[in-house]
This record gives structure tokens, C-alpha cells and sequence, in this order.
């Protein structure tokens, strides 16, 4: 009995020395000096399992802070093993774009906002009826728009550089007001650039819109009414803070413009338009 308690207190004195602090060196479990830049799912740190009878590795308490392990060591309840949570990495965000700013699109300063509902990606169509462009492009987005999703709407702003641009200007939010202007826009590309008709004379324009149900006399109170004064001041607003230079021009959310130099397609407009909807989609 001499002899076995000196062992026995060497033996608890040995034990207690392992339940000491983990090296200094020693990297936390989970941690990497260098983390991958993208990862689809959290990828849970593996956790060392403790020896069966030997006092605990310094793998099996790596990870664990100083002050946790004090307090275990000061507990009365029985020691368990400590497992941090594995650290959730941010959301995959895409970085390859394919479109780079200055050769296709450019950023405003400051976002503009638009008129789409709260929630939704806004694609502004700023166009012209008497733009060749534009009426060339007029099937072919209205076709890409009926595949948009239904996070993203697109609206229509006429340009309002002049004169001519502000009575085409009236005549379309006319068509909105009336509710006509699936029948009036087509007609209207159609009297300018098939029948080389200006369409700057409201007598013409008056007798369009009757061609398509709209009496003399709705025409009139419409034409002039303040609804659509008040869609023109907007409207030449926006072509000022946009800084429209040339039309057609798709701005995104009212940030991004479509009026880069390397653009020399529909094709090329419409794809620009729908990676920089990702991107309005990646920074919400």
C-alpha cells in the first residue's frame, strides 16, 4: 500500500496534465489556411476520435477555445466530447460573366429605379417608333418577352430627345391609356417605316386610332389628358438620368445600360439583358 499510492497519485497528476490547453500551433478543426473560393454545400470538418484508453490527443480537443476547456475542467458534470459546427460558407456566387462592362453595358452611378411591382427585375425598353432598330426589333421582343420568368417584367419608355419623339411619345402612352396599344404600336411602325408616313400630325394620328374603335371625342380628352402629360414629364425624365445617347436601349433595373460597342445583334442585346438580370438576381 506504500508503494501504490505514490502511483496512484503520479497517475492523477498525469491525467490532469492532459486535460491542458491545445497546442498553440495546432490549427482549429474546420479551419483552412486557404478555403475554396466556391462550394455547392457545407462541407462538415472531420472530428478525431479520442483514444480508447490513453488521455486525450491533441487532435481529439483541436478546435476547442481556451476558456471552454477551463470550464470543463472546472465542471462537475462528466467531460463530453466538444464538436464545433462546421462553418457555412456564403451562398456560390458566379463570377465568370461573359459580358464585360465598358464593351457591353455600362453602370450608372446610382440606381434609378423603375415602375415594375417590389420584388421584380425591371427591364426598361427605351425606343423610338421612327428607329429602324426599333422596328426591327419589335417582333423579336415581344417574342422574348412572353419567354421571360416571371421575376422580370419589361416596360416600354419612349425616347424624348425632340419634338417628333415627344407627339410619338403621346401617341403611345395614348395607346396605354386606351388600352389599345397592342393594335396602335405595330400600326404605328407600320405607317412610318412601310408607308413612309411621319405620323407627327394629330389629324393622321386621330384617324388611326378610329380605325381601331376609338372615337373622335375619347381620342381628344385622351390625347392631351393630364395622365399622359404627366407620362411624358417621366418619360423625358428617364431618357435624361439614363443618358440615352441611341435607341433601342434595354436598362436593367434601372443600373445597367445596354450601350456597349460590342453589341451588334438582337441576339447580342437580348443576352446581354438576361446575364445582367443574373446579376441583379445574385446581389439581392
Amino acid at each position: 500500500m506504500k508503494h501504490f499510492r505514490p502511483v496512484l497519485i503520479v497517475t492523477l497528476l498525469a491525467l490532469l496534465g492532459a486535460c491542458g490547453k491545445a497546442p498553440e500551433n495546432q490549427t482549429p478543426a474546420g479551419a483552412s489556411a486557404n478555403p475554396p473560393a466556391e462550394s455547392a454545400a457545407p462541407i462538415a470538418a472531420p472530428v478525431a476520435e479520442p483514444a480508447a484508453q490513453d488521455a486525450p490527443t491533441a487532435e481529439a480537443v483541436a478546435g476547442s477555445v481556451d476558456e471552454t476547456i477551463d470550464a470543463a475542467a472546472q465542471s462537475p458534470l462528466p467531460a463530453r466530447d466538444i464538436v464545433l459546427p462546421a462553418a457555412t460558407p456564403p451562398a456560390t456566387q458566379k463570377t465568370n460573366w461573359q459580358y464585360k462592362e465598358g464593351d457591353y453595358y455600362s453602370t450608372l452611378s446610382s440606381a434609378q429605379g423603375g415602375s415594375s411591382a417590389a420584388g421584380n427585375i425591371e427591364i426598361a425598353e427605351v425606343f423610338w417608333y421612327g428607329c429602324g432598330h426599333c422596328y426591327n426589333l419589335e417582333p423579336v421582343i415581344a417574342d422574348w418577352e412572353r419567354r421571360l420568368p416571371a421575376d422580370v417584367s419589361l416596360v416600354r419608355i419612349p425616347v424624348m430627345w425632340n419634338p417628333t419623339n415627344e407627339i410619338h411619345a403621346r401617341v403611345f402612352y395614348t395607346a396605354e391609356a386606351l388600352g389599345k396599344r397592342a393594335q396602335i404600336s405595330p400600326a404605328m411602325f407600320k405607317a412610318i417605316h412601310i408607308d413612309n408616313k411621319p405620323m407627327t400630325e394629330e389629324p393622321a394620328i386621330q384617324k388611326m386610332f378610329e380605325e381601331f374603335g376609338v372615337s373622335a371625342e375619347t381620342f381628344n380628352k385622351t390625347f392631351r389628358s393630364f395622365a399622359v402629360e404627366s407620362q411624358l414629364r417621366r418619360a423625358r425624365e428617364l431618357t435624361t438620368r439614363y443618358r440615352v445617347k441611341g435607341v433601342p436601349l434595354l436598362v436593367v433595373n434601372g443600373k445597367y445600360l445596354t450601350d456597349g460597342p460590342q453589341i451588334k445583334s438582337h441576339d447580342d442585346l437580348l443576352a446581354v439583358a438576361e446575364e445582367l438580370v443574373q446579376r441583379e438576381r445574385q446581389n439581392r
